[in-house]
């Protein structure tokens, strides 16, 4: 079977940890990398030659100018940082394991939801979030959103299950619109999806004249019918209280996106 680009075919490896085991969602992400595997995986190299020395000055420039985007050299911060999502991504699929059902209550739960129009509500009462979150916060320029590229670069953004006829979203990265609304928001999530996926979820959703309530409970049901683990969220910061109905609009419905329906940033 040919895969489309960007998707690999799922290989279970034994990660080691009994909570993990018998989740494939879990057992086919690349194994937990140590440290001196992971200094390697994260540097960017790039190409010398001892020649390079004799060249003219302008000549030279441009030999030069590839360290602004192949050279990366890792540091403690990096490390810490690749370990923290590592294990935001693994714990949030420890309660929706596709292979017991879990992930199965999570999407009728989220149907439920969109359903009736009401983010609080759900039909299976006994199912558990493992999800966790973290706020990365930094200087404009000081190298979050390389840094987060290079880790996610680790990790095959779709796997497909053959066993499950299932396609699994490692990681889906939006970003937060320039006006500020979750509606926008929402919509950018649904374009994501499309052009990871090929699927029409703009067309279906973002184009109908749904409430955000609605909306956020669709991006819940379709990041559990794909089983995103990590969804980052760049410049949140942009997010507006005035162009999202409110400071008890945008509070509560961010605090259910990313508590209660298993999203992180």
């Amino acid at each position: 079977m040919t895969l489309p680009k960007g998707m690999v075919q799922a290989i279970y490896h034994d990660t080691g940890i009994s909570r993990y085991q018998g989740n494939p969602l879990i057992e086919a992400l690349p194994p937990i990398l140590d440290r001196h595997q992971l200094r390697d995986g994260l540097s960017g190299q790039i190409e010398f030659r001892p020649t390079d020395v004799y060249l003219d000055g302008q000549t030279r420039n441009h030999v030069i100018s590839q360290l602004l985007d192949s050279f990366f050299q890792p540091l403690s911060r990096h490390i810490e940082l690749e370990s923290k999502l590592s294990i935001m991504l693994r714990q949030g699929y420890v309660g929706r394991n596709l292979a017991t059902g879990q992930l199965n209550t999570h999407i009728q739960n989220g149907y439920e939801r969109v359903m009736r129009g009401d983010l609080g509500v759900f039909r299976f009462e006994h199912v558990e979030s493992t999800a966790k979150s973290l706020a990365f916060i930094g200087c404009s320029g000081s190298g979050k959103t390389s840094s987060l590229n290079r880790i996610l670069a680790t990790y095959p953004q779709l796997i497909y299950h053959e066993k499950y006829n299932f396609t699994q979203i490692v990681f889906l990265k939006i970003d937060c619109p320039h006006d500020g609304s979750l509606k926008s928001l929402c919509h950018n999530f649904f374009r994501e999806i499309d052009a990871v996926l090929a699927t029409n979820y703009v067309r279906r959703y973002a184009e109908k004249r749904h409430s955000v309530e609605t909306l956020i409970a669709l991006m819940a049901h379709i990041a559990n019918m794909h089983a995103i683990g990590l969804l980052v969220i760049d410049e949140i910061q942009h997010l507006s209280v005035r162009h999202s109905g409110g400071a008890d609009a945008c509070s509560t419905s961010l605090s259910h996106w990313l508590m209660k329906y298993r999203f992180r940033l």
